[in-house]
């Protein structure tokens, strides 16, 4: 992938593109036809206001998985978005849900974990990042730090806080000058650092030290990457992990945005974990690419809950048509986010993430605080961000 210069932040590859359309005839949430599609590709490209694609897009990364020629026209669609926050900033009442905020929606959380968790937390803060084996924990798994306090993280030094930020909540809204300077931060903190391997719980973090940052930014992050699924998938294949409790139980998958943009180094991975523990697996969509998001991407066009909201009843109504008895997650952002639609829209099928089937199958005693957990988060969203919801106040990160 070719690097971007510093401050040029068009990163569509206007020569590879042929017009096919597909990237938007495939969208869930477009509706176009060919010739629609095609004629929303010429708006967009000439910087045109759009009557389709800025109106239904819901950010969810996808058409750069169909795009055949690897063009990122995601990247031309949020586009807009971006001049749009250079010319009038962000609303107030996204600025609770953002990543650079002290205290925001994630941080809050902190003070209400169990006293086990928070040591967890401090630890993985104080833990210098060097090693053969080293974690990013990213902002998800530090909300849901119970995925990596297991047996299978033996020999994994687990390194990160809230501060080491990946940028992916930015990239998502379009902010690139605000991705720029996370590059830079990151680039400087891991700087010299002795790292053989980094593992990703989360599929957001892996894309975004291994292809957004490092090629569409100029992060230098002299690493090799590799998902956490994939890693502990090759310990049970190995026997270095012993599934000691199948799980009879049929789950519903739901795919990651960013899952899909990876491809089977996550899909796949899972998809075989889940089978060998298993579990039936009942899949929502013919392909895995063609999947519907959680939701929580939905937010970054208009900063409205609603939106976000619509958009994970659509996944949760996809869930439950499959009958399964479980709605199964691999990615923790993902998993936060349809766990805390669950209480604004009820299923019968429990939210469970891919790790906390694992330490089921490997005989550890569940802990889901999923659910209460983004009860809270909702409460704080309700009383600190909602009371901004329709005030015209903007400011920049």
């Amino acid at each position: 992938m070719a690097v971007i210069e510093k401050g040029d932040f068009d990163f569509f590859r206007y020569e590879d593109c042929d017009m096919c359309g597909d990237c938007l005839v495939r969208c869930r949430y477009m509706d176009l036809s060919r010739e629609g599609a095609v004629r929303e590709m010429k708006r967009l490209r000439a910087g045109e206001p759009t009557r389709v694609v800025h109106r239904k897009c819901i950010s969810c990364y996808a058409c750069n998985a169909f795009c055949r020629n690897d063009c990122h026209p995601y990247e031309l669609i949020t586009s807009a978005w971006h001049r749009r926050y250079r010319d009038v900033g962000l609303p107030v009442r996204a600025s609770y849900l953002m990543p650079a905020s002290s205290p925001n929606f994630r941080t809050d959380i902190v003070k209400n974990m169990a006293p086990w968790e928070r040591e967890l937390l401090r630890e993985w803060k104080n833990t210098p990042p060097e090693g053969e084996l080293v974690l990013y924990p990213g902002c998800n798994a530090l909300t849901l730090p119970h995925l990596l306090h297991a047996p299978y993280m033996e020999g994994v030094v687990v390194s990160g806080d809230f501060d080491l930020c990946c940028g992916e909540m930015y990239f998502r809204m379009g902010l690139f000058d605000v991705v720029e300077r996370v590059a830079e931060k990151l680039t400087a903190h891991y700087r010299g650092r002795d790292i053989g391997t980094m593992l990703f719980v989360c599929p957001a973090g892996l894309n975004m030290f291994r292809n957004v940052l490092p090629g569409q930014f100029g992060a230098e992050l002299p690493f090799q990457t590799r998902f956490l699924g994939d890693y502990l998938l090759e310990k049970v294949e190995a026997g270095e992990l012993e599934i000691r409790k199948p799980l009879d139980r049929s789950i519903a998958l739901h795919d990651s945005c960013h899952g899909r943009i990876l491809g089977k180094e996550v899909t796949e991975s899972a998809r075989r974990l889940y089978s060998l523990m298993g579990l039936e697996m009942r899949e929502m969509t013919r392909n895995p690419d063609e999947g519907l998001c959680c939701g929580m991407a939905a937010g970054c066009k208009r900063y409205r809950p609603e939106d976000m909201f619509l958009a994970a009843v659509k996944e949760l109504r996809a869930a439950s048509s499959t009958g399964a008895d479980e709605l199964a997650t691999y990615c923790g952002g993902c998993h936060l986010t349809l766990a805390m639609m669950r209480w604004l829209y009820p299923t019968r099928q429990p939210v469970l993430h891919l790790l906390e089937y694992l330490q089921e199958a490997t005989s550890q005693e569940p802990y889901r605080p999923a659910a209460r957990r983004t009860l809270r988060m909702l409460g704080n969203v309700a009383v600190k961000a909602f009371p901004k919801l329709f005030s015209r106040e903007t400011y920049r990160i």
